[in-house]
């Protein structure tokens, strides 16, 4: 194995490193164990969220509009800048951070972690054990359309304390709107995820009361993360009405020098929608 490639492997969670049979083995233990899990009350205003940001600004307003009107303090926002350099960005992590939200600029060795820096930087890792309470991860390029319920967070919140064995509950991302050259290639990825044998059967087994709903693989999108340390892709994903976009999927936005400029300087290994799983 090339040592870049490594490097990489080591800059990731360990849910990546391990053989497939481990990973079962663990998803086969949080089954068992689910029911001495701890369960929440739903409080908001006590809820941390964390938005993982390199260059990509133009959807962090609304992104953070919506946070507030969840309920979220501003100063339970975190901004993790993860080596942003353009101006425009730049500009508005600063704005943000004068309305209450809080920045965080992670260190060199920090920004190799990518969109796992909640679970590998040692800076935010200390703010998620100080909590103890389950906490947001947010992509930044999202946008929640103003059809989806009001009630999002609330049945995240319901949904991990229903199902105590996922990891997180997430928001699934629209795909039947989607305007990029290659959308039939992520249609496709995103539908596999629901056909993947092991998890349809666990969805026909343990979601009786939420049909429209799936237990699957999320990588990052936005997701309710149980209280901890660990990483993993196990999850259950809402039902299609409470989808949101991903704006990488979507003409208008790739065409435009904020995505162009992204694409120039973020780093090789990670920006893909097809980051394996």
């Amino acid at each position: 194995m090339p040592t870049a490639h490594r490097a990489w492997q080591q800059d990731r969670p360990l849910w990546f490193q391990i053989p497939r049979l481990w990973r079962i083995i663990w998803i086969f233990t949080a089954l068992l164990l689910a029911p001495w899990q701890r369960r929440w009350p739903f409080q908001p205003r006590r809820v941390q969220a964390f938005v993982l940001v390199r260059d990509l600004h133009s959807s962090l307003y609304a992104l953070v509009d919506n946070l507030l009107h969840q309920g979220l303090l501003p100063q339970h926002i975190f901004l993790l800048d993860s080596g942003s350099t353009s101006p425009a960005c730049l500009a508005t992590l600063a704005s943000l951070a004068q309305r209450g939200c809080q920045l965080v600029q992670l260190s060199a060795a920090e920004q190799r972690f990518g969109p796992y820096a909640p679970w590998l930087s040692a800076t935010v890792r200390q703010l998620i054990s100080a909590s103890q309470l389950p906490y947001l991860v947010t992509d930044p390029d999202l946008a929640l359309p103003t059809t989806i319920p009001n009630d999002w967070l609330a049945q995240l919140f319901q949904t991990l304390n229903d199902h105590r064995y996922v990891l997180k509950a997430a928001l699934p991302l629209a795909i039947d709107d989607i305007t990029v050259t290659n959308s039939n290639a992520i249609q496709d990825h995103e539908q596999a995820i629901y056909r993947q044998t092991g998890y349809r059967l666990l969805s026909r087994l343990l979601l009786g009361k939420q049909p429209q709903a799936h237990i699957c693989t999320t990588d990052t999108t936005l997701a309710l993360y149980r209280p901890g340390q660990l990483f993993s892709t196990f999850s259950i994903r809402l039902s299609s009405e409470y989808s949101i976009q991903h704006l990488p999927w979507y003409q208008h936005f790739c065409l435009t020098p904020e995505y162009r400029y992204y694409q120039r300087h973020k780093l090789p290994l990670f920006g893909e929608w097809s980051s394996p799983l």
